[in-house]
């Protein structure tokens, strides 16, 4: 019960944090945003060695449940400033019920959360600070050279890394072609899944691929 507790302030303090620095105007717009999705993503991906799956699930849900009345009443401002159409809080929460609902492994949640958080992440913020030059558009979304070049990058250093945690379950055949054939397909996800789908696309097919992938 304590690790749960210490699971959800630890939550709610990256979001203090959050809206302090984004009124502090020490990181503001996109960054202020994504500084909360990288940092409580980061935060989420532990939490199979803390708490059970089924807390990780309640959790998500009730994270869906804070958002939405955040939607009506802001407790939370540093979402605020973005103009640009999208429901990804939703689907960032509704991801992490359903990633802990199809699978039990627990470094394959973390491999599927350091995609949520890191690679979509870092992605947005280099494409917000790098990329401007050098746009595309899907489904009428502007996307950025750079940004997608991040999180294909980004994504093979996460597999790459990760997937050495469970040796006994990919073998090194299945380590090569995931390696070399998941990044550019999920960077492909992506840029399609567009309206912050992608929060819930990408680490869901991250779990499918990979247990699809086991001995």
């Amino acid at each position: 019960m304590l690790n749960v507790v210490i699971c959800i302030l630890g939550v709610l303090g990256l979001l203090l944090v959050g809206e302090k620095l984004s009124k502090a105007k020490i990181i503001k717009g996109e960054d202020s945003r994504k500084f909360v999705h990288i940092t409580v993503g980061t935060f989420i991906a532990s939490w199979p060695w803390l708490i059970s799956w089924q807390a990780i699930q309640v959790i998500g849900l009730l994270m869906l449940l804070a958002i939405t009345a955040n939607h009506y009443r802001i407790f939370f401002n540093f979402s605020k400033s973005i103009k640009r159409r999208t429901y990804g809080e939703y689907f960032f929460a509704l991801a992490i019920t359903v990633c802990a609902m199809l699978t039990t492994n627990k470094v394959f949640f973390a491999i599927a959360m350091a995609h949520l958080a890191l690679a979509d992440g870092l992605a947005a913020v280099a494409g917000t600070h790098y990329g401007k030059k050098l746009t595309y558009k899907v489904f009428g979304q502007k996307k950025t050279v750079i940004g997608t070049m991040t999180f294909w990058i980004t994504s093979l250093f996460i597999l790459g890394f990760g997937l050495l945690f469970v040796h006994d379950l990919i073998p090194y055949s299945s380590y090569y072609w995931l390696i070399l054939l998941l990044p550019p397909v999920l960077t492909i996800a992506e840029n399609a899944a567009v309206f912050g789908l992608d929060n819930i696309v990408v680490p869901v097919l991250v779990i499918v691929v990979l247990k699809m992938a086991q001995t």
